[in-house]
């Protein structure tokens, strides 16, 4: 099986919230490459095997505030990685669902007037894969059709996020790059560095850029062939079930009106920010509380993100949708 989580850089004053190192899944590798050649590798820094189950990934697109999310399955063992893939392995699938499917156009040879096998998904990528999610471009989400421009995020399957990659609710253009302006994360595979200890979330209160240079080695397209492998700084052993399901909200997406968090630790404070991150509710606690109902703005709607701060320092982000 296969092997990374949060972190914190200093960019125009952008903190992020940083969960405890090597104690929960992150994004190890990113595999951007050509036509259907997608993939994202998972690191478990910790010393037991972890159910999937309680994991997704999502991609939102160009900007978007809502994401196309999928539930993940499966489990990944101790300082191990596990690779989810886009599924095309229908060789008689056609346009979107074909192996062969290059994002626009079809392709045959001229002669034989059989598809060109140069379009067609890489054998040694596809061969490294443990899950294959997303097979339908028209049916089900659209999590793994991501191409440079999307941010992609690691999250519980109750929506706590975990890792990003890129920003949410912005188009880059062509993709995120580095201070030079090189792109990242189109036509590329991006490798986490080994120093890296957890995911990142950045603070949607602050101004933030997203540098992938910063965590991340850059590799050219379409190279697969350290995919399946993380090497990781990780010498602390933190177990899973100290930070796994520690809060719940809900209902999620929300048109009540009222919202109940759940902790299994005090909270000391709740936030509610909107996309462009403006504090839109704040209360804070003396530490009795674990349970707490918050009455919202009915005339929120849209995407927020509900930041909830614990007694034993973790802050989690929650994605909320009221409608």
């Amino acid at each position: 099986m296969k092997k990374i989580h949060l972190f914190s850089i200093a960019l125009i004053g952008a903190f992020s919230m940083q969960a405890q190192d090597c104690s929960n899944l992150f994004i190890s590798e990113y595999v951007e490459g050509s036509y259907n050649n997608k993939a994202i590798e998972l690191y478990n820094p910790t010393n037991e095997t972890i159910d999937l189950s309680n994991y997704a990934l999502s991609r939102w697109r160009n900007g978007a505030q809502t994401p196309n999310t999928t539930i993940l399955s499966g489990s990944i063992e101790p300082k191990s990685t596990f690779v989810v893939g886009l599924d095309k392995r229908n060789t008689e699938g056609v346009e979107l669902e074909s192996p062969l499917w290059d994002g626009w156009y079809f392709f045959t040879d001229s002669l034989t007037g059989l598809p060109d096998s140069i379009y067609t998904a890489d054998e040694d990528l596809m061969g490294k894969v443990n899950l294959f999610i997303c097979p339908d471009y028209n049916n089900g989400p659209q999590t793994m059709y991501f191409n440079g421009n999307d941010a992609v995020t690691l999250e519980t399957a109750s929506g706590d996020i975990l890792d990003i990659i890129g920003k949410i609710g912005e188009d880059p253009g062509d993709g995120w790059a580095d201070a030079s302006g090189r792109i990242w994360t189109k036509d590329h595979t991006m490798k986490r560095k080994a120093s890296v200890k957890s995911g990142f979330v950045y603070d949607p209160t602050q101004p933030y850029s997203f540098d992938p240079s910063v965590q991340w080695d850059s590799l050219p397209a379409n190279t697969f062939s350290g995919l399946g492998t993380h090497s990781c700084e990780c010498e602390t052993v933190v177990s899973i079930n100290e930070i796994q399901n520690s809060v719940s909200m809900y209902p999620n997406p929300n048109s009540s009106g009222q919202l109940t968090i759940d902790a299994n630790i005090n909270l000391t404070s709740i936030v509610i920010y909107n996309i462009l991150g403006e504090k839109v509710l704040s209360k804070n606690y003396d530490n009795s509380s674990i349970t707490e109902t918050l009455t919202l703005d009915t005339s929120l709607k849209g995407l927020f993100f509900v930041e909830v701060r614990l007694q034993n320092k973790k802050t989690i982000l929650n994605k909320l949708l009221i409608n």
